[in-house]
């Protein structure tokens, strides 16, 4: 086990971030973006996220459908809105903005980190583009004025947006429908002791899409199976969660396989670490957790109707 140094989390988010690059754009942004605004069907993803003096917003549009507002408020958006926004980029040529504005020339070999203060990311139809401003270096109007209208667009619906309490809330929400299957977020890593020959696994559900990816330290890594998210599926999710009570279990349990188990709901969150090296907990959370991990292990595959 002392051969895992970093964390599972970051290490199944740098997993996942290679496999998911994208190729090769076959079309420009410009393009993309074109046929979305024809087109409500084409999913948009859109993330702004901006510090103006002590003050930051953030938004964050999933598909196209839906929108978080300061990582707490689900927002659903109209087509008018959805509309409003992919012209703005359109007329700000968002295409063409540099990837990074406020750059400062460097001493040769000076590697300090990069703090970004405002951020604009576009993904549609297989084509991405980010463009960041600087903390330290020379404001780009241009960036910082499309998203000072991106975010002013959408922030006088936040005000009537959907929160939650707890994460108890949250799963019950998305139950009933009042938060979209985008809003949740679940990863779960599993790595097996040195010398099994199964493979581990990573399971991701997010933004309405469960991907699950074979996962061997050292050896392999599988590709990405991923699809949409389906109703029957999220329900048996949130049924397995509930059943658990997730949100009651100790942080730390003991499981014969290195887990970590990740659930985001807007901005409740909880992780349980479980090490075959870690203290049990009393024997109903260790069975609650057991019976959670075997019903998410039939994702995507298995729903029951």
């Amino acid at each position: 086990m002392h051969r895992l140094v970093f964390p599972l989390a970051a290490l199944a988010l740098l997993v996942m971030q290679y496999a998911l690059m994208p190729a090769a754009a076959a079309e420009s942004l410009t393009a993309a973006l074109t046929a979305a605004r024809a087109d409500a069907g084409i999913p948009l993803n859109l993330r702004v996220d901006c510090a103006e003096g002590a003050s930051r917003r953030s938004l964050d549009v999933i598909r196209g459908d839906v929108a978080v507002w300061g990582n707490e408020r689900q927002v659903r958006l109209a087509a008018k809105d959805r509309g409003a926004l992919i012209e703005l980029l359109i007329e700000a040529d968002f295409e063409h903005f540099a990837p990074r504005y406020g750059e400062r020339p460097k001493a040769d070999k000076q590697e300090a980190p990069l703090k970004v203060s405002c951020r604009i990311h576009v993904a549609l139809r297989g084509v991405e583009k980010s463009s960041v401003q600087l903390l330290d270096g020379e404001p780009s109007e241009r960036l910082l004025g499309l998203a000072r209208q991106l975010l002013d667009r959408i922030e006088p619906l936040a005000a009537g947006g959907v929160t939650a309490a707890t994460l108890e809330d949250g799963l019950a929400k998305l139950a009933d429908g009042a938060l979209a299957a985008e809003i949740v977020e679940l990863r779960l890593v599993t790595i097996p002791d040195a010398g099994n020959a199964k493979p581990g696994a990573i399971l991701r559900i997010e933004g309405g899409q469960v991907s699950r990816q074979d996962y061997a330290p050292g050896t392999a890594i599988g590709a990405v199976r991923t699809e949409d998210l389906t109703e029957c599926q999220l329900r048996d999710v949130i049924s397995a969660l509930y059943d658990a009570r997730f949100w009651e279990l100790p942080v730390n349990l003991r499981a014969d396989t290195l887990t970590e188990l990740e659930v985001r709901v807007l901005s409740q969150r909880k992780t349980v670490i479980a090490r075959p090296s870690f203290k049990a907990a009393p024997p109903p959370q260790q069975a609650a957790l057991a019976e959670l991990l075997g019903q998410l292990a039939d994702l995507p595959a298995a729903c029951n109707g």
